[in-house]
This record gives C-alpha cells, sequence and structure tokens, in this order.
C-alpha cells in the first residue's frame, strides 16, 4: 500500500513510458523483422531476374561455340562463358528452392507458396533436358560436333518457353513481395500511429510538471556548479567568435597543461597546443561544426581532435598527455549557439592499446617467423639472413660515421634506400612479412629526406631509430632460424634455384592478389644451377622485376578481356646458357608494356629537354632513382627505387640489363652475366 502511495502520481506517466518503450522495441524488432523480409524478396526477384539473363547467355554461348567448334576456331572462351552460364542457372534454382523450401514465411501473410512452387517446378523440369544436353559438351576440353549441335538445338527449341517460365517466376516473386510489403507497411503506420499517440500522453503528463521543476532550477545551477568543480573531465563552452564561455570545469587546465580562462580564444589556445597541420584541421572542424548546412553526423569521421598528443609548455621534453575532444552542437531555436566540449584523458587508453598492439604485432611476427623458418629452403633463408646482418650492419656503421662534407648524409640516405628496399623485396619473395612490413615502415622514414636538397646529421635520427627496429626484426627471424631451422653447409644450387622461383611466384601472387589482377608465373631453369654470385644478385634483382611487372605491367582482369587478353596474366621467367658461355636470365610479361610517348610525358614534368630525348634515352629513365610513374605510394610501389636497384645490382655484378618492350603487347627485361660469370 505505501509503495502504491510513493508511485501514485507517477504510475499513469511510468506506464506510458513503458507503453512507448515497448512500442518502440516492437516496432524496431518489426523493422529487423520486415528487413529480412524484404532482403529475401530482393533475392528472390533478383535470381528469378537473372535466370532470363543466363537462358538468353547459354543459348548465345551454344550457338557460338556450334559455329567455333565447325569451323575448327578456338572454343576456351564460349566454354567458359557456357560452363558459367550453366553453373550460374542450377545455383539460381538451387537458391530459389531452398528459399522456398519453408512454407511458413509465406502462410503468415496469407499466401500459398504452392503457387510459385508449381512456377519452379514447371522451369525446373523444362531446364532439366537442356542441362542434361550441356553436360556432355561441358565434360570434355573439345566438345564433339554433335553434342553441340544436339544442345543448341534444344536451347534454341527451349529458350522461348524457359524465359516465358522465368518471367513468370519472376512477376510471381515481385507479386508475393508486394503483398508482403503492404502488409508489413500497414502494421508499421499502426504500431507508429499508436507510440505516436502515447507520446503526445507523454508530452501533456510532461508539460503538467514544468512548473513544478521551473522550482528547482535554481537548485540545479547550483548543482551544476558543484559538477564543474568536481568532475575528472574537462567542460566547456565555445561560442560562434570563438571564445570560451564563462563556466569551464575545475579539471579544464589541468589537462590542457596551460592556464584557460573564460574568454580566451579557443582556435589559439589549439594551435599552441596541436602540431601546425593538426591544428589546421581543428579550425577548419569548428568551422563546419558552426556551419547549420552540414549535418553533424557527416563531420564525425573528420573530426581531428581524437587522441591528440599535448605537450606541456613548460617541460618540451616530457611525455605527452593524449586528449579526446567530444565536441557537441548546443542549439537554440534551430540555430547552432554554441559549441559544448567535453575533453576526456585518454592517455592510459592510448598506452594500453599501444602495449597491446606491439604485443599483438610481436605474437603475429614469432608466428610469422616460425612458419618461413619452417617452409622455406633453408639455404635461401640462410643466405638472406647473413646478407641482410651484413649490409644493415655496414648501414648502421655509415650512419655513426657519416662525414660533415656537403652531399655525404644526402649520398648515404639514397643508398640506404636501395638497400632496404633491396631487403623488402627479398623478405616479401621469402614470404617474411615482418620484415618486409618494416623494411616498408623504414622506406617511409626515408621518404621524406629523399625529397629534401640538403641533409644533415640530426636529419638521420629517425633513420637510425628505424634501422635499429629492422635490425631487431631480422634478428629474430635469425634466432628462429638457429633455434628451429637447418643450417646449411653445403650448397644445392638446383634445390635453392627450385626454391627460389616458387618464392617468386608465391610474391607475385601476393601481389596480383592485393591489386585485384590475376598472374601466373612459369620458368625454364637450366640444368645444373646456376653459380653462387649470379644467384645472389637474381635473388635481389628478381623480386623488383616480378613486383615491378605485376604493378605496373599486368592489367586488371577486366581490362585484358577488353583487350582480347586471357584475365591472367602470364608472366615468364627464362634462365639459361649462352653459346658464348655467358647466362642470360629473361623476365617477360604480356601486360600494357611501355608506351614511350606516355613516359615521355612523364619525364617532361621534371626536365625541358623531354622532347630531344631518343625513344631509347626515354626508356633509360625507368632506372633513374626515384624515378616512377606511380600516382601514389603503395606498398608495392610508386618510390621509384625497385629498377634502380635492379641496375644497380647488374653493374655491381658485371651483367648487362636491357629492356624490350611493345606497347599492349609485352616487356622483356634481360639480364646478361658475363662468360666469367659462369
Amino acid at each position: 500500500m505505501n509503495a502504491s502511495l510513493g508511485l501514485g502520481k507517477y504510475r499513469d506517466l511510468l506506464l506510458a513510458i513503458l507503453l512507448f518503450i515497448v512500442l518502440d522495441l516492437g516496432i524496431l524488432f518489426f523493422n529487423f523483422f520486415a528487413s529480412i523480409q524484404l532482403e529475401r524478396d530482393a533475392s528472390r526477384i533478383n535470381t528469378a531476374g537473372e535466370l532470363r539473363m543466363l537462358t538468353q547467355q547459354i543459348t548465345k554461348s551454344l550457338l557460338t561455340l556450334q559455329i567455333e567448334t565447325r569451323d575448327g576456331l578456338l572454343v576456351q572462351t564460349s566454354m567458359a562463358q557456357l560452363g558459367q552460364g550453366t553453373a550460374a542457372f542450377n545455383q539460381g534454382l538451387a537458391t530459389l528452392k531452398a528459399s522456398m523450401a519453408s512454407g511458413s514465411e509465406f502462410r503468415a501473410f496469407g499466401l500459398d507458396p504452392e503457387e510459385l512452387r508449381g512456377m519452379l517446378r514447371r522451369l525446373e523440369s523444362e531446364w532439366r533436358p537442356l542441362n542434361d544436353a550441356i553436360a556432355p559438351v561441358l565434360t570434355v576440353p573439345a566438345p564433339r560436333l554433335e553434342d553441340v549441335e544436339m544442345a543448341s538445338t534444344k536451347a534454341v527449341a527451349r529458350n522461348i518457353r524457359l524465359m516465358g517460365q522465368s518471367d513468370d517466376l519472376a512477376m510471381g516473386v515481385e507479386a508475393a513481395a508486394r503483398h508482403k510489403t503492404g502488409l508489413m507497411r500497414s502494421i508499421q503506420v499502426a504500431a507508429i500511429v499508436l507510440a505516436l499517440l502515447n507520446f503526445v500522453f507523454i508530452v501533456f503528463k510532461f508539460v503538467r510538471r514544468l512548473k513544478a521543476a521551473d522550482q528547482v532550477a535554481e537548485a540545479a545551477r547550483q548543482e551544476t556548479d558543484d559538477i564543474l568543480q568536481t568532475v575528472s573531465e574537462g567542460l566547456l563552452l565555445v561560442g560562434a567568435d570563438g571564445r570560451i564561455g564563462g563556466q569551464i570545469s575545475a579539471a579544464t587546465p589541468r589537462l590542457f597543461m596551460r592556464p584557460v580562462q573564460p574568454g580566451d580564444d579557443f582556435r589559439r589556445l589549439l594551435a599552441g597546443m596541436l602540431d601546425a597541420e593538426r591544428a589546421e584541421e581543428a579550425h577548419t572542424y569548428l568551422d563546419l561544426l558552426f556551419d547549420p548546412k552540414v549535418k553533424p553526423a557527416l563531420l564525425t569521421q573528420l573530426d581531428p581532435l581524437q587522441e591528440v598528443p599535448v605537450q606541456s609548455p613548460g617541460d618540451p621534453h616530457a611525455k605527452p598527455r593524449f586528449l579526446t575532444f567530444q565536441i557537441s552542437q548546443v542549439r537554440e531555436e534551430g540555430r547552432i549557439k554554441e559549441l559544448l566540449v567535453t575533453v576526456f584523458d585518454v592517455t592510459q587508453k592510448v598506452q594500453l592499446e599501444r602495449e597491446l598492439s606491439a604485443t599483438q604485432q610481436a605474437a603475429r611476427n614469432d608466428v610469422e617467423d616460425l612458419l618461413v623458418v619452417l617452409e622455406q629452403e633453408p639455404l635461401l633463408l640462410q643466405d638472406f639472413l647473413l646478407g641482410a646482418r651484413e649490409r644493415l650492419a655496414d648501414l648502421n656503421q655509415a650512419l655513426r660515421t657519416v662525414g660533415r662534407e656537403p652531399g655525404a648524409c644526402k649520398a648515404l640516405v639514397e643508398d640506404a634506400a636501395r638497400l632496404v628496399h633491396g631487403i623488402k623485396g627479398e623478405a616479401g619473395a621469402l614470404g617474411s612479412t615482418g620484415i618486409a612490413r618494416q623494411a616498408h615502415e623504414m622506406e617511409n622514414t626515408l621518404a621524406p629526406l629523399l625529397r629534401r636538397p640538403h641533409l644533415e646529421g640530426e636529419d638521420l635520427i629517425p633513420v637510425v631509430v628505424e634501422l635499429a627496429r629492422l635490425q631487431d626484426q631480422v634478428e629474430r627471424l635469425h634466432r628462429f632460424f638457429l633455434r628451429v631451422g637447418q643450417p646449411v653447409a653445403d650448397r644445392e644450387t638446383t634445390s635453392t634455384l627450385d626454391a627460389m622461383v616458387n618464392n617468386l611466384q608465391a610474391l607475385a601472387q601476393r601481389v596480383a592478389l592485393s591489386l585485384g589482377k590475376q598472374v601466373a608465373l612459369t620458368a625454364r631453369l637450366p640444368e645444373g644451377g646456376l653459380p653462387p654470385e649470379v644467384e645472389r644478385a637474381l635473388r635481389e634483382a628478381l623480386p623488383q622485376l616480378v613486383r615491378n611487372a605485376v604493378v605496373h605491367g599486368i592489367e586488371l582482369p577486366h581490362e585484358r578481356e577488353q583487350l582480347r587478353k586471357p584475365p591472367t596474366g602470364a608472366l615468364r621467367l627464362d634462365i639459361g646458357h649462352a653459346t658464348d658461355g655467358s647466362i642470360e636470365v629473361r623476365l617477360s610479361d604480356d601486360g600494357r608494356g611501355i608506351v614511350v610517348p606516355h613516359l615521355r610525358e612523364r619525364i617532361a614534368q621534371l626536365r625541358g629537354d623531354a622532347a630531344q630525348l631518343s625513344d631509347q634515352q626515354v626508356l633509360g629513365h625507368i632506372f633513374d632513382p626515384h624515378f616512377t610513374t606511380a600516382t601514389e605510394v603503395t606498398e608495392h610501389a610508386g618510390r621509384g627505387v625497385g629498377l634502380s636497384l635492379v641496375r644497380q645490382v647488374a653493374e655491381k655484378a658485371g651483367a648487362r640489363l636491357k629492356v624490350l618492350t611493345q606497347p599492349q603487347v609485352s616487356t622483356q627485361f634481360v639480364l646478361r652475366f658475363g662468360a666469367g660469370s659462369a
């Protein structure tokens, strides 16, 4: 009884709110159910519509195949289209049959599923003889003309009926979907009307209590002051003029690590806390928040004030504090009056995330290193690790002893870029993603230094840091190799060469997959293997040439089909001994080739005499350091180092390097090692 009296004046309001919540939840769940039904209906409609198109495709493919078989032409394309169309038609029938298996979905909306099932059965019975006739054609690479003619005859005879029955099925599915949609819309409208009526009742009850609420307004303002003094977050209001309002939380100056007073310019305050680029982005973001034409939801992804580092002005060497600014619009009569800024100290969260990320990355690296050690040819991995350790140690020593003469730092950075790019290519070919990833990070550090005309010793400090990380990654893999692997003392050239080709094939597949391309690499290798110095040069040069061929040479599948090429690009590696005793290595692709006029236009952006250069001189520019035709830097291209490294390797090994190209047909890179190398 006492409880009843205690809730008496709120009972009607609480019941109304509870009813409102129930209605909202009901609408939510019904919308979810409706979305599932709409998705299923849309899938059925699309599948039924596709069946009509597939009948035409199958008939066309059979007629084309009949002509090609009769005339002795290549039939691979027609066979592929026929196989795809037949498989898609069977899959569509299976999908529709599975989606109509349960009759409860239709009966719940007052529909009889047997009518649709009957249409599907008629379509399936009409299709089955044609499918049986097509089966002998698809089971052999070169079908007999009699089988093709029989299948074509049946396809022509049944094409109109199949299309008609597909149309009937599509219209039946669409009619059922319209019926279900109309019924669901009626239910939604009724639920929304009930919710609105209930909402009006709630509003009416609240209005009656507004007068009582005014009496506690003063107490609430006092409580607000108390909150501002006790909350751990920074709270402040920013007006349209950029000035901070009259009330700020006591924690705000502590979080900002600098004095904050009412009336201060918030933009200027941010400029003193953030780096110039982040501060400029923050100013633009604040301007957009004050723009009534821009919806706040659209600005969520543009927010530059998430987990921003803030440095104490009094101690620049102290660890930064990470702050997140949550900014909300304060509107008055539809006009954006102010911005409510809430500042959270997320330093601990950022540190924990970084520690967790580092731990997870270390665990992934351990697994990747273990797989590399277990799966790779031991001699290949051993040579790579020993060579990488030696080259990185030499680079580390060079960074420590670089001279002060003009250009010394710049030359060292250019050498480092080629060295790291080579290690990245070899690691990628071996499947060591950890080393390749860390080498890519070091390339990102070297890239801005390469664009600067002059460098000092202090500019190389970030390079030293990244080099230490790369060395650590190499040492981790080396330790795994010593513990788990099988160090090799005697060289077996043939097995090593085969393993190197397998790695190149895997590298080509990985690069192609990341670019949405298809590629296949084949190889012809000499009997008896290669000299160790030639093989070492190829292990460094070939990953760059393979990556370059996949990125720049091989086209996307749809582009290749427009050029009447197979969707899978072909890479060919030929290694053989010439009659004069030299060793010729030829890597070719059937891609877009090198278009000299386009290359000349790119060179004209860098030098003014591009028009006077011969075609051979223009082609030679692809081997220049930092020259690239890529429009952006990615994991696989855009730095202009790969082919420059190939030329450097060739010169070091005493090999001749040349490129042969035919636009839209092929590109070949040829390395010829002298008779002394053999």
